[in-house]
């Protein structure tokens, strides 16, 4: 079982290349303020606005570049403690929104919720490539239905030895011929965690789904 690493977010990267930037910048004004401080006319000195003004820049600068710091800082931190807490999620069984699943111990299962009876509604599978593999009906009651798939295509072939991922398309109408509105769960363990991107996934029957698609967690 693997849990993928913790790596950094596209957003601390660029907020390292702005922070970097910006004390680069800090750097050659305090070089520039340095060396006209120097060399100065002792007839002539700088005025004291003027002088005044580029302290207070001089000032706003150090604070942002402090403020990019401690809000990378933070941002280092929390994307830790996430990482961590979804660590936990392996090895759990998880029911998540997804049309696509693969093959486990010679079946595809997803749960098919209808917002009424549909029957004789429509049934299409598709593989990796957007083939259609399997065409057919079934009868949905109101809720949570069971669709199991055996990998007997329409066509004669069998796919239930097959390693690729199939994904399914249901549509259905009630007894008055009005569409119902369907959607499409899958159930697995979690396999992995990745976090290498600005939004967490985890992986379920060899798929990487976002957080916000479970609607279910169980040991």
């Amino acid at each position: 079982m693997s849990v993928s690493g913790i790596g950094s977010s596209s957003n601390g990267n660029t907020s390292s290349a702005a922070t970097n930037a910006l004390t680069s910048n800090y750097a050659t004004f305090l070089t520039l303020l340095t060396t006209q401080l120097k060399t100065q006319s002792p007839l002539s000195p700088m005025d004291v606005n003027n002088f005044t003004q580029q302290l207070v820049q001089y000032s706003t600068v150090e604070q942002q570049i402090q403020t990019n710091q401690n809000l990378q800082a933070m941002m280092d931190t929390l994307t830790s403690s996430a990482a961590l807490q979804l660590v936990n999620y392996v090895g759990k069984s998880v029911t998540a929104y997804s049309d696509t699943t693969k093959f486990q111990d010679g079946k595809a299962d997803w749960t098919v919720n209808s917002s009424a009876d549909a029957p004789g509604a429509k049934v299409t599978i598709t593989d990796e490539n957007g083939g259609v593999v399997y065409q057919g009906t079934t009868d949905l009651k109101a809720g949570n239905n069971t669709f199991s798939w055996d990998g007997q295509g329409t066509y004669g072939s069998d796919y239930s030895s097959s390693t690729g991922a199939y994904t399914i398309s249901v549509n259905g109408t009630d007894a008055n011929g009005k569409a119902v509105t369907i959607t499409t769960e899958i159930t697995g363990k979690v396999q992995a965690v990745d976090t290498s991107s600005q939004q967490p996934f985890i992986k379920v029957n060899g798929r990487l789904l976002p957080l916000s698609a479970l609607t279910e967690v169980s040991a």
